[in-house]
């Protein structure tokens, strides 16, 4: 499992680097190519900053949907969490702490993340 995730994430690098890459120099390309047709300074500067924003907008939306998974997983046992402490606030008249020892689980909601 430890293997999935380390060749997961090297992926991921790779392919941030070539995201980041592809598009700065594209653009800088094409923006030289048209300063030489042009016989303009102006094309090179401004392509390479579109360049940059779009490597920047890849990125985003390459890593956004790379921890989307992990993230949607700790919003879930978070929620779950709160579920347990509002149990807790409104049964103050159980002990809890054969619970919290690890001899019983008590839980409210049979679907917990610590049941699957």
């Amino acid at each position: 499992m430890k293997d999935k995730k380390v060749l997961r994430s090297f992926a991921m690098i790779s392919q941030i680097g070539i995201c980041m890459m592809v598009p700065v120099f594209l653009c800088g390309l094409i923006g030289y190519w048209l300063n030489g047709k042009l016989h303009s300074e102006l094309c090179f500067p401004l392509l390479l900053v579109v360049g940059i924003g779009a490597a920047f907008r890849n990125v985003f939306l390459l890593t956004k949907s790379f921890y989307e998974k992990d993230m949607k997983k700790e919003h879930e046992e978070a929620a779950y969490i709160e579920q347990l402490k509002k149990y807790r606030d409104t049964h103050p008249e159980e002990d809890f702490s054969d619970v919290m020892e690890g001899k019983k689980k008590r839980y409210p909601d049979p679907k917990g993340p610590a049941r699957r």
